[in-house]
């Protein structure tokens, strides 16, 4: 399962990020989103190579973004890690839903090339991040087909992007404007999300949280379980 899952983030990750296969992880990095946590980094990690590493943070340099190296159960690179001065970040949870019935969600509006501005708007307002508007935009526009863009269609005011692949829904960037939080906007994309994966007869719906952001007991409360976290470390 976790092998999947991993697939699917890397996935999605493409579609936002120039992705670079090193000696055994994937290197991504898109310059114009500087020092993003998910789009900014060394993951899918296989092997104990302080060679690749050292090729990473150069990498990192070159883009001139902050360095995030993603651990997976792997006591003997965290110390590797360590040695070369990297701190622990945060840890990232990985969570899933199955759907078993139809849920009450209110309506969406897919986000097309046209409209597209209008999700990165409402992105780029709940993540504090109005400076990577034009990058945001041209990212959302130019994947369209390959994610879905929805946003809330009553107030415009949450975004979620939905990536599909290995029979799982990758649920991402999900975001509302923070004066509308804790409104049931959120809860209701996430339903959306949901419904499609009964529909389409999929495994489940999985989502993914930093701990730094405290939303751990919201998905729980959903009724998402957590499958693995990863340790994430930077300099």
């Amino acid at each position: 399962m976790i092998p999947k899952i991993e697939e699917n983030e890397s996935g999605f990750t493409s579609l936002w990020s120039k992705i670079t296969n090193l000696e055994c992880g994937i290197f991504f990095v898109n310059p114009n989103l500087p020092n993003d946590v998910f789009f900014d980094k060394l993951t899918s990690i296989t092997c104990l190579s302080e060679k690749m590493i050292d090729e990473a943070v150069v990498l990192f340099e070159k883009n001139k973004t902050q360095p995030f190296v993603y651990v997976l159960d792997n006591q003997k690179l965290e110390e590797l890690l360590l040695k070369k001065n990297f701190r622990l970040y945060d840890t990232h949870h990985i969570m899933k839903k199955s759907a078993f019935s139809k849920i009450e969600h209110n309506p969406v509006h897919h986000i097309s090339r046209k409209d597209s501005l209008l999700w990165t708007e409402i992105f780029c307002k709940s993540y504090d991040c109005l400076d990577w508007v034009e990058e945001v935009n041209s990212v959302v526009r130019n994947s369209v087909s390959d994610a879905e863009y929805l946003v809330d269609s009553e107030y415009n005011v949450s975004c979620v992007a939905l990536y599909e692949k290995n029979s799982i829904l990758g649920l991402y960037c999900l975001g509302t404007i923070p004066e509308y939080r804790k409104k049931g906007f959120a809860k209701s994309l996430i339903n959306y999300a949901l419904n499609q994966v009964k529909e389409k007869n999929l495994d489940f719906l999985m989502l993914e949280t930093y701990a730094r952001d405290n939303l751990l007991q919201f998905y729980s409360d959903l009724g998402f379980d957590q499958i693995y976290e990863k340790k994430i470390y930077t300099i």
